[in-house]
């Protein structure tokens, strides 16, 4: 069975990973744990240094620190990703894992696009277009793209990316993390391509047990609180296992570029981590290739 203690000594490496709760902090502590300098991104700083502070008290010596980057912003983005090429020499490992889930309504993020595909998709693309130089500064670099099993749920409308017909909640998630796996694969290539030198993989965390998921539970009366007993313990893991997917993908030496890693029983939900089976749609290199050009022109980024 693959734990995080797979990752060995992470001594040396620098790891930026977007998020500051959930299956963040997860990732976090267990990268920390093991010696790697950890970069947190996220846009709360009370939340960043209060999740930094908990996990130094149990391990002192964690090196770990904070960027402030509103993902929902392509400005602030486009901020981080100029101070960062300022400041730092190199980045080991970009772990693209900060997402927004399934918003029972539409919203839109400060640059107009749908707040799921603007945050999870979009906003991770320019960060990591940005952030090239540093990934090829390092050694033996590599990006990690979180995905979902709700890939599966739908294909592109390139006429509706952002969604203004018939918004549908799970779909409109399941076509931002399509997106994310499908950026990872296509990612892959360019660096094949063009000698970037990269590992570009995704992974997934199955049903992760996180507040978030309660906290949605919470707006279903009495189904919500039912399901929340008896549903969410049966089918799901608690943060630290559900982290084991992208520790996997972040760390290991098994790992092929363009691949996909999680939780491989029960339906993906929970369990041993491994090669994940993704939608045939997702391996479509002319559908990849197209959503790069859109990207490319949605976010004003260059490469």
């Amino acid at each position: 069975m693959v734990t995080t203690e797979y990752a060995g000594d992470l001594g040396g490496q620098r790891m930026m990973v977007t998020g500051t709760s959930g299956l963040a902090a997860a990732i976090v502590e267990a990268l920390a744990a093991r010696g790697g300098e950890v970069i947190v991104a996220g846009r709360a700083p009370d939340r960043a240094q209060a999740l930094i502070a908990d996990i130094t008290t149990r391990h002192p010596g964690a090196q770990l620190s904070h960027r402030t980057v509103d993902l929902a912003d392509l400005a602030s983005v486009r901020d981080f990703v100029e101070t960062a090429n300022r400041d730092l020499d190199r980045i080991d490992v970009l772990i693209n894992n900060a997402a927004v889930m399934a918003e029972l309504g539409r919203s839109e993020t400060r640059d107009g696009f749908e707040m799921m595909f603007g945050v999870n998709h979009l906003a991770h693309f320019a960060l990591t277009l940005g952030l090239l130089p540093l990934l090829r500064a390092a050694p033996d670099p590599r990006v990690v793209c979180l995905a979902s099993g709700a890939h599966k749920y739908g294909e592109f409308d390139f006429d509706d990316l952002q969604s203004t017909r018939g918004f549908k909640p799970m779909k409109a998630y399941g076509r931002t993390k399509l997106a994310c796996l499908m950026f990872a694969k296509e990612l892959q290539r360019r660096s094949d391509a063009n000698g970037w030198g990269l590992t570009c993989v995704s992974a997934h965390p199955g049903f992760a047990r996180t507040q978030g998921v309660y906290d949605r539970l919470a707006t279903i009366p009495v189904l919500g609180w039912i399901a929340g007993k008896t549903v969410v313990p049966l089918l799901s893991q608690v943060p630290r296992k559900a982290a084991e997917g992208t520790i996997f993908a972040a760390t290991s030496p098994k790992v092929e570029g363009g691949g996909y890693y999680g939780p491989q029983s029960w339906g993906g939900l929970k369990g041993k981590v491994g090669p994940a089976s993704t939608a045939p749609y997702a391996e479509r290199t002319d559908i990849a290739a197209r959503l790069w050009d859109e990207s490319l022109r949605l976010t004003g980024v260059s490469v």
